[in-house]
């Protein structure tokens, strides 16, 4: 196995017995130990050095001294990602006792020691670990690489975290640390932010004075850095509390969340956070919820401010009052219905904290849903349907306010009834009785919710298929939508479908033409009626329509002159589908080459690669068509496709009936587009007779190697012709 093998054996043995007699109880560390890891730290053969490196993670702190020279050689020589986050474990593992480390740990820092980046970034992290352990030694080295310019984003960071992790010792770098709360990236104000509020005391009267800086964003870190420290410090308590009204709202949001680090009295926080709750910026108002939250008896005494901030009109505001008054359960439900009764408040909103307070408020809920505010009604009905596990006897109770006079309260339990899907499977007789509601809104969300509650009903299809012709063009769309998804059956309604390709409405005409695709093969009666589609004014009604003579196949035959048009369309993406369709009518090569060959010359590339489907389609006889794969050579960027194409039609070349358009692509401007030519000629054989005279003049071919493939094709030629025919 050779001697490098024998040798790491021997190193690794000898590290292994070493870790022995030092884990050994009472028993002092053997220098031997020491010695046989410091051997192997130096060794020229990886797997022992990552075997030293590994044994240190667990070796006596003795052996870590003695062998902290060696580590530090490897930090400053060493290429393997391996060995270089064991030393740096180990040298973190001894702390101060590392101090000789330190410029070592710097020049990682310094440089790319890593591999690939992320191991790169691995190592820097640990490396500053290792200089935050060893302490205030290590505070100098990290300030002169904050200070030195350029530095990457990533190694400042980590300066940063080790001088918040060194704390009170680190007090030198608050005059460096404290303009960084202003800096562009978002990553070194927030380092800079924690490392200051670690450090403590001593950066507390440079924090006070950048809360007052200009910049909002040196304000807000400033504040956030403090309130770390206003436990201990009442001038950062007060700094803080003066930044509570401060214009910017990120500095505003940042001083009600300090001031949840701080023990700041109930009384003096509560109107700070009402008025937080009010304002109209969300981080001020999510920075207020977030400390409520967490702060129930305040909760509740701001209960009443809350139950008016829930009737709000502006969503925000209402959202996150309704979400703190849900927190209260089931004591929240009078105001959170008193909420509902104001003219302009979210009732969805609201409903959403009723329903969040869950099966305790089930009987308050059913009490609401005959309340005689059809605002109440509307919310409990959709509180109701997002109670989980819903309240039993919950589908009857939104059954019943099926015939609401209020449309709004209809609409209201027909959405609760389809929150509840397959659970509210016996109210789909009541639902089926809105299928004729004056309202086409709630006829559409009828026909929805009878989907998702008894998608399964046999009598489903029956239900719907009367509102394919129903007056109002959503409730058409709903109704041909949900019968697709029903799958087969859907199939007897086809014709009352194809009937809809004419309606006025763009949206229904889509529906109509992917329903018709759904099925398949089968409806070629649709042909006629998606022609005029291919005509449509609107392009992805001409897109549907080509995708569905595409999959009618060869019955949508007729259609090939009207999708033959589309080639000529502005949108790109109605030219892919029409060539697609073509693709799929089964026609034969001659048939559909001009309409490929248009395609191949496109200038998307989307509509090139639709062409080159095409051609596949047609296997061997698509041989036709190299001629116009050829031709595609004229564009650099077609060269992968061009060879992808032409290498199916190699072995059996190209179809005789081609032969002369490739005697004229000799003569083309563009050599790749030449040498394809003869190439392809050559293979042609005795069919390429007519060939050779122009084959012979290209030997003035300005193209050394089309010189040289044109007399090699000239050769085979010959010599086939000269041969007997197979």
């Amino acid at each position: 196995m050779g001697n490098a093998w024998w040798t790491r054996t021997l190193l690794v043995a000898a590290i292994s017995g070493a870790l022995a007699a030092s884990g050994r109880a009472q028993e002092p560390a053997a220098p031997a130990g020491a010695e046989a890891i410091i051997a192997a730290l130096h060794s020229g053969d990886v797997e022992a050095r990552r075997a030293a490196a590994n044994a240190l993670r667990t070796a006596d702190r003795d052996i870590r001294r003695r062998a902290l020279p060696a580590m530090i050689v490897r930090l400053q020589n060493e290429k393997d990602g391996q060995v270089r986050l064991g030393v740096l474990d180990a040298v973190t593992s001894l702390g101060p006792d590392a101090a000789p480390a330190i410029p070592a740990l710097l020049q990682t820092l310094r440089t790319d020691a890593g591999g690939s980046r992320q191991e790169e970034s691995h190592q820097d992290y640990r490396s500053a670990l290792a200089l935050a352990a060893i302490g205030k030694p290590a505070v100098e080295g990290l300030l002169s690489l904050l200070r030195e310019s350029g530095r990457k984003e990533n190694v400042r960071a980590e300066v940063m975290m080790a001088l918040g992790r060194i704390g009170p010792e680190a007090a030198p770098a608050v005059p460096e640390l404290v303009p960084l709360l202003g800096d562009r990236s978002e990553r070194i104000r927030r380092e800079a932010s924690q490392a200051l509020g670690r450090i403590g005391r001593s950066a507390i009267e440079p924090l006070i004075a950048a809360t007052k800086d200009k910049a909002a964003e040196q304000r807000a870190r400033a504040v956030d850095a403090l309130g770390g420290l206003g436990k201990t410090d009442e001038r950062a308590r007060r700094a803080v509390l003066a930044r509570v009204n401060d214009p910017a709202p990120e500095v505003r949001a940042e001083a009600i969340r300090s001031l949840a680090r701080i023990e700041v009295p109930d009384e003096t926080l509560r109107p700070i956070l009402a008025e937080g709750l009010r304002h109209p910026d969300g981080r001020v108002r999510l920075a207020a919820v977030n400390v409520l939250a967490g702060r129930r008896t305040m909760l509740a005494a701001l209960a009443p401010e809350l139950e008016v901030l829930a009737g709000s009109p502006e969503i925000g505001t209402a959202r996150h009052a309704a979400y703190l008054l849900g927190l209260l359960g089931r004591d929240a439900l009078p105001r959170l219905v008193a909420a509902l009764r104001r003219p302009d408040s979210r009732i969805e909103v609201i409903a959403g904290a009723m329903g969040q307070v869950g099966r305790p408020a089930g009987a308050d809920i059913a009490r609401a849903l005959k309340d005689p505010d059809p605002r109440v009604r509307r919310g409990a009905a959709l509180a109701m349907g997002q109670v989980r596990p819903p309240v039993p006897g919950t589908d009857a109770a939104l059954a019943s306010g099926l015939g609401d006079p209020d449309r709004e309260v209809r609409a209201a339990f027909l959405t609760a009834i389809g929150q509840l899907g397959p659970r509210a499977a016996g109210s789909a007789p009541a639902v089926r009785g809105l299928l004729t509601d004056p309202s086409p809104e709630i006829r559409a969300l009828a026909i929805e919710v009878l989907w998702r509650c008894a998608s399964r009903d046999e009598h489903l299809l029956a239900d719907l298929a009367p509102r394919l012709d129903d007056d109002n063009p959503a409730v058409q769309r709903r109704a041909i939508d949900t019968i697709r998804a029903m799958g087969p059956p859907g199939e007897t309604v086809l014709p009352r479908v194809i009937a809809r390709l004419k309606s006025r409405d763009t949206n229904v005409r889509l529906s109509a033409a992917e329903f018709i695709a759904s099925h398949g093969k089968a409806p070629a009666g649709a042909v006629p009626a998606l022609m005029p589609l291919l005509d449509d004014a609107t392009p992805r009604v001409r897109i549907v329509a080509a995708e569905t003579l595409g999959v009618l196949g060869k019955p949508a035959q007729p259609a090939l002159a009207a999708l033959a048009r589309l080639l000529e369309d502005r949108e790109a993406e109605v030219r892919k589908s029409a060539v697609a369709a073509i693709a799929s009518l089964e026609l034969d090569a001659p048939a559909v080459r001009p309409y490929f060959a248009r395609a191949l010359r496109d200038e998307s590339p989307e509509v090139r690669r639709a062409g080159a489907r095409g051609i596949q389609r047609l296997g061997p006889d698509g041989a036709l068509l190299i001629p116009d794969i050829i031709r595609m050579a004229e564009r650099k960027e077609n060269a992968r496709s061009v060879e992808r194409l032409l290498k199916r039609f190699e072995r059996r070349g190209p179809d005789p009936r081609s032969t002369p358009e490739l005697v004229k692509l000799l003569e083309h401007r563009e050599a790749p587009v030449r040498l394809l030519a003869i190439r392809f000629l050559a293979l042609a054989g005795r069919d390429a007779r007519a060939a050779i005279p122009v084959l012979e003049r290209m030997r003035d071919d300005h193209d050394a190697e089309v010189r040289k493939q044109a007399e090699a094709a000239c050769k085979r030629i010959r010599e086939d012709t000269a041969g007997p025919r197979v």
